[in-house]
Order: structure tokens, then C-alpha cells, then sequence
């Protein structure tokens, strides 16, 4: 079943910085093509913050249609998502005001209401999930910068862009056609967007130079400074934009590295290989972060660290500490079910290995698909390749379970291969433990892993592997389906071959 994401953000402006408008009532109404969707899931607004991890939900009406109802004081957006993240629409809201969204087939998007043909308008602006993503649409490849490249080349080409953009919008707002305060907060947010994405230029770049142990170039840190002095992440006026919080994130964590005389890019590995790296981010946050914009980069950090699911267990003192500064900080409840699962994980990998846990023997030796399957020649093999910090990978085990009895019923076994390094061997062996991972096990070597990923690529000479993959293996250890059923689907009704 699909679900909506509605993400509200209010904005903390009414033309310029507002603290005492009186708040009114909006009402979104949404109607979608597809009546299969029953559930809305919309973020939260928080002290003027946009972030998809505080969110609730809101089912459908008896008319099938989704309403939801609120009370803001400032221009506000709201952002609709379906589930699966295919479809999205980005509204900006004003007090007092009612609105329609229509979502059809093929990202089809009808807006009615206040600002019409600015709603659509900006429907068709940049709204990235990783602003990154779109240093490409200005020829920048961001995964070789080259080094005739400079910065301001980019900040001459990021103005044309913004400059480009806006001036549509000045003709409507000369024209009549969409309010002052709507044009203000379209202004606001492009200014954090045009602003995170060059300083994603150079901070991409400036990681390039410290993997090769070169000097950081002057010219990149003095273009950072500029874009951090023109536009404070403590400037009240950008935290509605939904950019602000990478925004910040390169501040803190890049931008204030880089400036520091005794900088090391090792130290942050070591804090990283020790465990202790988001608390020293946070700790960091505190000296150039203040008032509701270190509360919400702190709580923020802390949530989307958590959903990554890598258990750190220092996130556990990072949020009693956040608790004790802010105890009552809206965040603080939906971050809390996080860190239980994470006190849970810590009390599960205590307890020793199931007997259905099994581990191949030599598996450190295994350099090809053919070695790893052969031990188990005789039955079929339903293999699930994963790794520790794959996402989508820990999401297929909620459906363990139901994978384990259908595979019992039709006489299959399972194997489980991990593309681990070395260095994840402890959280590997960990996890398997805490996702109840009954069946054998193999950590691929280096050389075994290439071996997956030509299989999975056909390519030889840049292979590439997407994961979580699923193999199908006869009894004579044959591959009967090279791309299987994801256990999700499994369990959804379809068959394994």
C-alpha cells in the first residue's frame, strides 16, 4: 500500500522576520487518481522546520479525499510526497487561505487556490533531496571536479540561475497574480538553495584535495566564507526552507572543519572508527549554532542518524542529553522510538548465536559464487546479498518471518551474503544476531565481492552491484532466477519462480 508524505514547513517570515502575527487557519484538501492510498504521513511544523522524519498521519475522509486542517501566522510550504517518493509537489500556504492539490498519473499536478500560477510556477523549480545532484544541470560532474573549474565560474553561473528564476516570479508579483509574501517566501528559499548548492561545490571539491593530501586552495574556503556571511544558517529567516538543514550540515561539519589551524582529517576517522563522531558534530554544532537552530540541527542530526540503522549506541547519550536541554522540545517524541529500538539492539547482540544461525566454514577464503554455493548443492538456495549499512537491505528483514515459512514449505535453504569490509566484521555478526538472521552465512572477501559484482553487472571492466540482490539456486547449483523476489514481494502473493 502506498503512502503520502505531506511535509509542512512554516516559514518564520511574513514579508521579513515575524513574531507576532496571529495565527489563522488553512485547509489542504488533496485528491489522488490512485483511491488506493488511505494513509497521509506529514511532517510536523516545528518552530518553523522542515524535516521529513517528524511526521504524522492523517487517513482519508468519507469522501476518499485527504483534509487536513492547521494554524499558522506566516506564509508556510507544504510538501506532498506519495510512499514511494515518485510524485511530489511543493505548495507555498498563507494564513486564512484554502487550497486544492490534484494528483494524477504521470506527476499530473492541479493546484487551486491563493497564488495559482506562482503554485504552478514553482512546481517546476529544482527540489532536490541532495543538492549536490544538481551541480550536474550546470556541467558539473560531481564525481570528478575538475580542477578547471573555479569558483567563480560556478557563482556566475548559480546567480544567472537564481536571477532566472525569480524574475518569473517578479512578473507575476508585479502583475498581481501572487502576493508579496508569497514572492518573499519563494526569495528566501532560493537563496538557501542557491547558496547550499555552491557551497556543495566547494566543499565536494575540498574533500577531493584532502583524499589526495593536497593543500586546500585559499580561493575555496574564502568563497565559503562568503556564502556563510551572506547567508548565517542562524538567520531565522532560512530555516523554513526545506534546504536549510544540508545547508547547515556542510557549516558544521565541513565549512568550521576546514578553517580550524589544526584540522585533521584523520582525527575525524579516528572519532569515527572510535564511535564518537556524531557526538563530536554536536558538540561542534553548539559553538556556531544558537536559539531554534541548534535545537532543531541537533534534533534532526540525531533522527536521521538514528534511521540509518547502524545502532551507534552513543546516540543514546546524545539524546538524554538533548532531552535534559530541551525537555520540552516537540522533537524529543519522535526521535525517543528510535532509541529504543537501538537500547533494544544493545540488549539483543549481548545474547549468544542462534543454533539456526549458521557460518560457513572458511567462509574468509570463498572467492567466487560457485564456492560459496557448493557446501549446500542438494536443495535450492535462496540467496539474499545485503550489507550492514544498506537501508533497503534491514527493511526486507521486517518480512524474516514470513520468508522463513515459505521457505521450509518448499524445501529451500538460505544463504545469506554480506559485502562487508573487514572493518564492519563485528557490526556484520552483530546484526545478524539483532535481524534474527536464521540461516548461513558468508562475509565476502574483496576478491569474492568483485566476483557478485560482475555477476550482477555483466561488466568486467567497471563492475557494479545494487543491493539488496536475490538469487534463485536449483539443487545442482544452477542459477534458476538471477534476479529473485524481494521477501516483501514474496509475502505481497508473488511466486519465487
Amino acid at each position: 500500500m502506498k503512502k503520502l508524505v505531506l511535509m509542512l514547513i512554516p516559514a518564520l517570515i511574513c514579508g521579513t522576520v515575524f513574531t507576532g502575527c496571529k495565527k489563522q487557519k488553512v485547509t489542504v484538501t488533496v485528491e489522488l487518481s490512485d483511491k488506493s492510498n488511505v494513509n497521509l504521513i506529514y511532517s510536523v511544523p516545528i518552530s518553523g522546520t522542515i524535516f521529513l522524519g517528524f511526521c504524522d498521519t492523517l487517513k482519508t475522509n468519507e469522501t476518499g479525499r485527504f483534509e487536513l486542517n492547521f494554524k499558522i501566522a506566516q506564509p508556510s510550504f507544504i510538501v506532498i510526497r506519495d510512499g514511494d517518493f515518485e510524485n511530489s509537489v511543493k505548495l507555498l500556504v498563507e494564513p486564512g487561505n484554502n487550497y486544492h492539490v490534484s494528483m494524477g498519473p504521470e506527476k499530473n499536478v492541479q493546484i487551486t487556490g491563493a497564488n495559482e500560477k506562482g503554485q504552478m510556477l514553482y512546481t517546476t523549480l529544482p527540489n532536490p533531496d541532495l543538492i549536490e545532484l544538481e551541480l550536474r544541470k550546470i556541467g558539473i560532474n560531481t564525481l570528478n571536479i575538475s580542477d578547471t573549474i573555479s569558483s567563480i565560474y560556478v557563482h556566475q553561473k548559480i546567480n544567472e540561475l537564481k536571477q532566472f528564476d525569480m524574475s518569473k516570479f517578479g512578473e507575476l508579483l508585479n502583475s498581481g497574480e501572487i502576493s508579496k509574501s508569497f514572492f518573499d517566501l519563494v526569495q528566501k528559499d532560493r537563496d538557501c538553495y542557491y547558496a547550499s548548492m555552491e557551497a556543495s561545490f566547494s566543499i565536494i571539491k575540498i574533500n577531493r584535495l584532502l583524499r589526495t593530501e593536497t593543500k586546500i586552495e585559499d580561493e575555496l574556503l574564502e568563497n565559503l566564507k562568503k556564502i556563510y556571511d551572506q547567508y548565517p544558517p542562524n538567520d531565522k529567516s532560512l530555516l523554513f526552507s526545506s534546504f536549510w538543514k544540508e545547508y547547515a550540515k556542510f557549516y558544521v561539519q565541513d565549512y568550521q572543519q576546514y578553517i580550524q589551524k589544526d584540522y585533521d582529517f584523520k582525527k575525524l576517522q579516528n572519532l569515527y572508527s572510535d564511535g564518537m563522531l556524531n557526538t563530536y558534530y554536536i558538540n561542534e554544532s553548539k559553538k556556531y549554532l544558537s536559539g531554534n537552530a541548534l535545537e532543531f540541527f541537533q534534533a534532526s542530526h540525531i533522527h536521521f542518524t538514528c534511521f540509518q540503522n547502524k545502532f551507534e549506541k552513543e546516540l543514546i547519550l546524545l539524546f538524554e542529553h538533548f532531552d535534559k536541554d530541551y525537555p520540552q522540545s516537540e522533537y524529543s517524541k519522535y526521535i525517543k522510538p528510535y532509541i529504543d529500538e537501538i537500547i533494544n539492539y544493545h540488549r539483543i547482540i549481548e545474547q549468544p548465536f542462534d543454533q539456526a544461525m549458521l557460518f560457513m566454514d572458511n567462509y574468509e577464503t570463498i572467492n567466487t559464487l560457485e564456492e560459496a554455493i557448493k557446501p549446500l548443492i542438494g536443495k535450492k538456495i535462496y540467496i539474499d546479498v545485503w550489507a550492514t549499512w544498506c537501508g533497503p537491505c534491514k527493511r526486507e528483514f521486517a518480512y524474516n518471518d514470513a520468508l522463513k515459512k515459505m521457505l521450509v514449505e518448499n524445501d529451500i535453504r538460505q544463504l545469506y551474503i554480506s559485502i562487508d569490509r573487514d572493518d564492519y566484521e563485528q557490526q556484520w555478526k552483530e546484526m545478524i544476531k539483532y535481524y534474527n538472521l536464521a540461516g548461513t552465512h558468508i562475509r565476502a572477501n574483496q576478491e569474492f565481492s568483485l566476483n557478485l559484482m560482475k555477476l550482477f553487472s555483466k561488466n568486467v571492466e567497471n563492475p557494479s552491484i545494487a543491493i539488496p540482490w536475490y538469487l534463485l539456486i536449483d539443487e545442482q547449483g544452477n542459477i534458476m532466477e538471477e534476479r529473485a523476489k524481494h521477501p516483501s514481494q514474496l509475502v505481497a502473493g508473488e511466486k519465487l519462480w
